[in-house]
């Protein structure tokens, strides 16, 4: 069956019902530049739209069925301290979603590690979770414990989740998939995740990933009672202005985003502090099967790489500061790769403990790395292959062994803008080539005579 035209269609006034499940790794049991031009129905999504009728959640209530709520339904939830809470069967639409947001101030989810969740969706379709409901509160939506603290679960899709704080979650801080079971509406090609919009959310001290988003098992599908079945794709996957902090695993994995993806403008802190098993301690993860960019992020004290690339091979990895990595820099693996390459444009790597950038991918059409900054030991191999088969152009990338030749306004501070003096200035190759026109603080590249090397452009305004 086209899984575009995949949603079981029931009859009820005019109202589109469609089907949607979720599991994570174990399954639950269930109680900046620019961004790219949004396509129109992820940009309907983006766009807030208020409908003409209101809900109010109570406080004893530990689920709500949306069966009866239109679209454009503004839900309330009203400040303070409370239980999980479950939203199923909510379908709002592409013009008219349906809102959730606090009401009056800060409103706290709060619930063991053992229990499932903090907050989830079931079976719900175009609809909001916006934690901005008073403009003086940044987070207004906080989610302590659960193992999962927030999860768009069971078929779930179109969705935003933005200005919500999760911690201290058993798993997952933010979680976004449906695993493939034996009912066949999971099923790839039957199901597509479509329109997961996750911006502007705070997610620390997570015993797994911060956010986690898609399926890990793209190529191979997972094995169940009624054999191997593939999961299914993510299409318009945009993930930005998020900080993780502390999360056990990955600040950020993304897996299955076949489509549109697009992960930028995040703060990714201190990954992989507990992992659960090993190699799962990097600061971002472009998971098989996903493909598009990544851009303008900062990953800082990861144990493992800063960046792993496992895509689909349509990946350009840019503007992006990688910072103190205890493995690589940049990890690249062609697992899945389809696709006619990998590119590194225009990146800061600094003291990445065994490398700047590994390249693993053997069966990748084209590496290519392009004016990178790589400062590191003077022992270590800036671009490593893992042997000749590895396909590789590489030209304009400064190498060094000492960030203060590189001249930043204040490195420490984290101001990375150039100084006059910086000897990245003017040095870079086009990075127009690549598509790639502004930098890591969004200003136009080029700004001088020639594109500078490194993920900042010099002059600047601030």
């Amino acid at each position: 069956m086209n899984r575009k035209s995949y949603r079981l269609l029931i009859i009820t006034g005019a109202l589109v019902v469609s089907l949607f499940t979720m599991c994570t790794k174990t399954k639950i049991e269930a109680p900046a530049v620019k961004a790219p031009a949004l396509d129109a129905e992820t940009a309907s999504l983006a766009t807030q739209v208020i409908g003409t009728g209101t809900y109010t959640v109570k406080t004893t209530d530990w689920m709500v069925d949306g069966s009866n709520i239109a679209p454009g339904t503004t839900i309330y939830v009203p400040a303070g301290k409370r239980g999980a809470l479950l939203f199923k069967n909510l379908k709002g639409t592409a013009a008219a979603p349906i809102i959730i947001v606090n009401k009056g101030g800060k409103v706290t989810f709060s619930t063991s590690t053992s229990a499932s969740y903090a907050f989830k969706t079931q079976n719900s379709v175009y609809f909001k979770v916006l934690g901005n409901g008073v403009s003086t509160i940044k987070y207004g939506f906080e989610m302590n414990g659960g193992n999962i603290g927030v999860t768009m679960d069971d078929l779930s899709s179109d969705f935003e989740i933005s200005n919500v704080e999760v911690h201290n979650s058993g798993f997952a801080g933010i979680m976004a998939k449906t695993d493939p079971s034996c009912d066949p509406a999971t099923w790839r090609g039957h199901f597509t995740m479509r329109n997961v919009i996750i911006h502007d959310n705070y997610v620390h001290k997570t015993g797994g990933e911060g956010l986690y988003i898609g399926n890990s098992f793209y190529e191979d599908g997972v094995s169940t009672s009624c054999g191997t079945v593939l999961p299914h794709d993510v299409v318009n996957a945009k993930i930005y202005k998020n900080i993780t902090d502390s999360t056990g695993s990955e600040g950020i994995q993304v897996g299955g985003a076949t489509k549109g993806c697009a992960i930028y403008a995040n703060e990714v802190k201190n990954p992989g502090v507990s992992p659960f098993s090993a190699y799962q301690d990097n600061g971002i993860q472009i998971g098989e099967g996903t493909g598009g960019l990544c851009y303008n992020n900062s990953v800082k004290n990861a144990p493992g790489n800063g960046i792993i690339v496992l895509g689909l091979g349509d990946n350009v990895i840019y503007n992006n500061y990688i910072l103190n990595s205890k493995s690589y820099g940049i990890f690249a693996d062609s697992r899945y790769t389809p696709g006619p390459h990998f590119q590194f444009i225009n990146n800061t790597i600094v003291a990445s403990a065994l490398g700047g950038i590994k390249l693993n991918s053997e069966t990748i059409p084209m590496n290519t790395v392009v004016n990178n900054v790589i400062i590191q030991s003077a022992s270590l191999s800036p671009i490593i292959r893992k042997s000749n088969s590895v396909k590789l152009t590489a030209v304009n990338n400064y190498v060094g062994n000492n960030v203060a030749v590189c001249k930043f306004v204040n490195y420490t501070a984290g101001d990375f803008h150039l100084l006059p003096s910086s000897p990245l200035i003017d040095k870079g190759a086009n990075g127009l080539l690549y598509g790639i026109n502004v930098d890591y603080y969004n200003v136009s590249r080029p700004s001088g005579k020639a594109f500078d090397i490194g993920a900042t452009e010099y002059p600047f305004s601030k």
